[in-house]
């Protein structure tokens, strides 16, 4: 599963995107891994950008696997909606919502652009960026005791 791949690329570089969440992607074309990508340190290219960099053109009317629903805002960096509607994918898969207000909204704007898109929510996903999920929702810091 290409979600899995996406997951296990966080889970080897966990918070490297402080104070973002760290995001995995992965591009497949006809049954292949055409571009893979985790979020690069704060400021950089977002996991989504470096997956379809890595894929170039193989990137047109293939499926991106990713571990967070695609920002839909400008930040430090463009929208991924953007760069993903640009590079001709044909359809998303996201393992989780985003959860900060700023940036939700990924993959309604997918759809209204065409591209299909669906959420296969996973723990897994939602459980990589705790503390940031913590802190977009409620405000408040992820303490376990």
């Amino acid at each position: 599963m290409s979600l899995d791949r996406a997951l296990a690329l966080v889970d080897a570089a966990p918070g490297v995107a402080y104070p973002n969440p760290t995001v995995g992607a992965v591009v497949v074309r006809d049954g292949e891994v055409v571009g893979e990508g985790v979020t690069e340190p704060y400021g950089g290219r977002h996991g989504e950008v470096v997956a379809l960099d890595a894929a170039g053109s193989r990137a047109r009317g293939a499926t991106l696997f990713v571990t967070m629903e695609p920002c839909n805002h400008h930040g430090k960096t463009p929208p991924c909606v953007d760069a993903i509607a640009a590079a001709g994918i044909a359809r998303v898969v996201a393992g989780c919502l985003d959860p900060n207000p700023e940036a939700t909204g990924g993959l309604d704007r997918l759809r209204a652009l065409g591209i299909e898109s669906s959420l296969d929510d996973r723990f897994e996903a939602r459980r990589q960026n705790e503390a940031w999920r913590t802190w977009k929702r409620d405000r408040r810091p992820f303490v376990v005791l």
